[in-house]
């Protein structure tokens, strides 16, 4: 600590100290005779003015209001006289602090260089050349307080040892405190955010060689420091969650959160040499040709096209290691995030638990709704919830949001700043979590135009999987329209076939649907012309109902016939019947005939010897 002697107080001369004052703290002329800046006190931004007053310099600061204070910061720096009396400073010993002290145990921090004096714990702040300037003392309620004359710009703490090649800059000490322990890496501790440059400054002049990352607060001055030290040189700065510092960060969801937070890229990368280069020839996929291990991918299409019960196919085939369209799998836990849809999901996993006789599966499902907009509501429960995935069941593979609407917790999704917010919350569960993360998604108004909402989400996406329907047909295909990685185009056709549970307490049926791959002889028919009018789908109705009956017969040999046993014929009367039963029309011989000839214009059904058939795979035996 710092301890003045008191001295009789001088004044400045305008004439003499005015421009050394103006230059130094890089004040701006106002008014004729009145300059504005940072206060070299408190920092306030434009709060601090000198002008002229009597022949002598007036100083002010509108924020801390403490001439005290600042002219002892100047006189410190050599922008104001000294004292009549002169200035004497002594040394006060403090003893270390313990970590038992109410502040660090609230904080859950160590003691690193705090000294305590009574109930305070002291932290000694010094200049780049290491000499004290002073301290700041916090108590036990958190309170704190710089020593009197203590210059604030450009001076520092440093914790957790001597700079070398790397330092974090934070605004509060316990913030520093945290990034260290976090870390393993020195952390200074700036004051406040107006100083961040500044004391980049200071150290740059100590350690010219070493790299500086700023940990500014996750709010406007802190952002605005972050800023300008970034304009001044050229610093990265890592912000944490909104309205947060990293200390908060700290004791909300502990070191490793803050670790992957401030643990920049390019020291988890190693780099390789040309020369050294081998192919890499592992599988890195999940489901070979569509998904990759560690990756970001949405899966979108319009309303009620299956998309979700496609990704909880996928999902299923996964977790069971089977399988899925041809392409191989490997096996790994799911978790399921279902935000709409609630119980139905239960459903739906019995069913395919039937279908594909599978015990055992590693499936989680989450059936509620999920904030994956604001990191500080959901995603520290989303961390403790994937940490005990991973001690019971092993690590996730895959991590499905269904839907992104509903985890954008009200944000506008068609901005691309509340995009990238999302984005970066899924790129912090994937780190999380180390696994696939899927976003279920819609089309917009214009479903030609692809995903709804910003473009930052297709740019971020390393897959991206457009579900599209055939209203004729019921068939849905889905199209692999972005791989990072891999060439686009890989497709799936499938049908939504009804499954029956069970009955509710009314003999009412209780269903869901499966999804049944549809083969290339199906998708070929289904791509055909198909028929039009009210009239020719009852026709095939009728025809169908017919042949599940089993009315009707294989065709038989002969002149007229296709290959024998291919296809399933009736007689027209039969057809005939049934569809003028059926009809609701004024004139059913009229609109008979007008359809069969329609059927067979359309090459949809042929006729031999008074029999029909259709020219699809449904018409064959």
């Amino acid at each position: 600590m710092i301890d003045d002697s008191k001295g009789k107080y001088k004044s400045a001369r305008w004439s003499e100290w005015s421009s050394t004052i103006v230059q130094s703290l890089n004040l701006k002329q106002v008014t004729q005779g009145e300059y504005h800046g940072a206060c070299p006190n408190c920092g306030g931004k434009d709060r601090f003015w000198i002008n002229e007053y009597n022949g002598d310099v007036k100083v002010q600061c509108r924020q801390c209001n403490d001439f005290k204070e600042i002219t002892n910061i100047l006189r410190s720096q050599g922008l104001w006289p000294e004292r009549e009396n002169g200035f004497t400073a002594k040394e006060i010993e403090w003893p270390s602090a313990s970590t038992q002290h109410p502040y660090l145990a609230k904080k859950k921090i160590a003691q690193h260089n705090a000294l305590i004096d009574g109930g305070n714990l002291v932290i000694p702040i010094n200049n780049h050349m290491g000499k004290k300037v002073g301290t700041q003392t916090i108590s036990s309620e958190g309170n704190k307080k710089f020593s009197k004359a203590m210059p604030v710009v450009g001076n520092f703490s440093v914790l957790g040892g001597t700079i070398t090649d790397l330092a974090y800059i934070a605004e509060g000490w316990a913030t520093a405190a945290s990034i260290s322990e976090a870390t393993g890496k020195p952390a200074v501790f700036a004051l406040n955010a107006n100083n961040i440059t500044e004391v980049i400054k200071s150290l740059k002049i100590a350690k010219p060689h070493a790299e500086f990352i700023v940990c500014a607060d996750n709010d406007e001055a802190g952002i605005k420091g972050a800023e300008k030290a970034k304009e001044d040189h050229g610093t990265t700065y890592m912000l944490p969650p909104k309205n947060m510092d990293y200390n908060d960060l700290w004791v909300a969801r502990g070191a490793e959160v803050v670790q992957k937070f401030l643990t920049p890229r390019r020291f988890q990368d190693s780099v390789f040499w040309a020369d050294d280069a081998e192919p890499i020839l592992t599988n890195n996929y999940l489901i070979k040709n569509w998904l990759g291990a560690n990756q970001l991918s949405c899966l979108y299409g319009a309303s009620n096209t299956g998309k979700s019960f496609l990704a909880l196919d996928m999902s299923w085939h996964i977790a069971t290691g089977r399988e899925w369209n041809g392409n191989k799998v490997v096996q790994g836990v799911v978790l399921y995030m279902a935000t709409e849809g609630g119980n139905s999901f239960r459903n739906r996993v019995y069913a395919l638990k039937e279908h594909y006789g599978d015990e055992n599966a590693l499936l989680a499902v989450r059936p509620s709704p999920v904030d994956m907009f604001n990191s500080d509501v959901d995603l520290p429960t989303l961390e403790n919830l994937c940490n005990e995935i991973r001690n019971e069941k092993g690590e996730i593979a895959l991590i499905v949001v269904d839907t992104l609407s509903r985890a954008m917790a009200g944000a506008n999704e068609n901005t691309s700043e509340d995009m990238s917010q999302f984005i970066k919350n899924c790129d912090i569960l994937r780190n999380i979590s180390n696994a696939h993360l899927m976003i279920v998604h819609h089309t917009g108004k214009d479903a030609a135009k692809g995903a709804r909402g910003s473009s930052a989400l297709k740019a971020a996406l390393d897959t991206e999987i457009e579900l599209d329907v055939q209203n004729e047909s019921g068939i849905r295909t889905a199209l692999c329209t972005k791989q990072r990685d891999l060439e686009g185009g890989a497709a799936y056709s499938f049908r939504l076939n009804v499954s029956v549970l069970g009955v509710d307490p009314d003999g009412d049926d209780i269903t869901t649907v499966i999804i049944q791959k549809v083969d290339a002889e199906e998708l070929e028919d289904a791509k055909k012309k198909q028929p039009k009018g009210k009239n020719q789908r009852l026709f095939l109705e009728c025809f169908n109902q017919l042949k599940s009956d089993k009315v009707g017969q294989p065709n038989p040999a002969g002149t007229g016939w296709p290959e024998p046993h291919t296809y399933w014929v009736i007689q027209e009367e039969d057809v005939r019947e049934h569809f003028t039963g059926k009809f609701t029309g004024s004139n059913h011989r009229s609109a008979w005939k007008q359809t069969l000839e329609a059927m067979i214009s359309g090459d949809f059904i042929c006729m031999n010897q008074g029999q029909i058939w259709l020219l699809s795979k449904e018409g064959k035996v």
